[in-house]
């Protein structure tokens, strides 16, 4: 009778161990699933961030934008979104969150997005605001080559509405797939603004938004 209560009182035991080792595990794999992805998700931001900033290290900037040429302080910063941009120079913040109440695209601004950006930046509320500002903008010279409409390729919509100057350039940006590049600076006693894209396969998927 002994040994057969030892067997039992052995049997509980293991049994009691083997419930409490999987609770145990239980109770701590949603916590490190949720860290790895944290940690995951993190590594991916700054592989972007990481590759945009060497990409323009290493290219011809005037391959990429004139704009880089105006000045040598060039950050990165991040969307509300996600989306990666550059800004060269010192940029208004006060311009960037200027409110457009409409923004209407043609059909070659709303298959290219330097004509898109060009739509945006002559909305009569950027324009007054770059006047209050003191800002000028540059000549503007078009792609040599363009897209043709073609429902098959990305595209804006033929207008946005009630959204600011930073809200519609993230939106060319995630249509198609570039980073937006901003850039103020000083030149002839007077005071610039303007803005440019990143197009091309070294850039597609930094320009949109950041993938949860």
């Amino acid at each position: 009778m002994v040994g057969c209560n030892m067997k039992r009182q052995y049997s509980y035991l293991v049994a009691l161990m083997l419930i409490v080792d999987s609770q145990v595990a239980i109770g701590e794999s949603p916590r490190t699933v949720q860290d790895e992805s944290r940690a995951s998700s993190e590594t991916s931001e700054d592989i972007r961030e990481k590759k945009l900033r060497n990409l323009l290290k290493s290219a011809d900037p005037a391959r990429v934008s004139y704009l880089l040429a105006t000045s040598k302080k060039v950050t990165i910063s991040q969307g509300k979104a996600g989306q990666l941009r550059v800004f060269v120079g010192e940029v208004s913040a006060e311009l960037l969150s200027t409110k457009i109440n409409l923004v209407s695209f043609g059909p070659d601004e709303r298959y290219n997005a330097i004509y898109a950006i060009t739509a945006i930046t002559q909305t009569k509320e950027i324009q007054a605001k770059l006047g209050e500002l003191g800002l000028r903008q540059p000549a503007a010279f078009g792609p040599s080559f363009i897209l043709s409409p073609d429902r098959r390729l990305p595209h804006l919509p033929t207008s946005i509405k009630k959204v600011t100057m930073e809200e519609a350039l993230d939106q060319v940006a995630e249509t198609f797939d570039c980073v937006i590049i901003y850039a103020g600076w000083t030149g002839d006693g007077k005071r610039w603004f303007d803005v440019d894209c990143a197009e091309g396969e070294d850039f597609y998927g930094l320009g949109r938004k950041r993938i949860r």
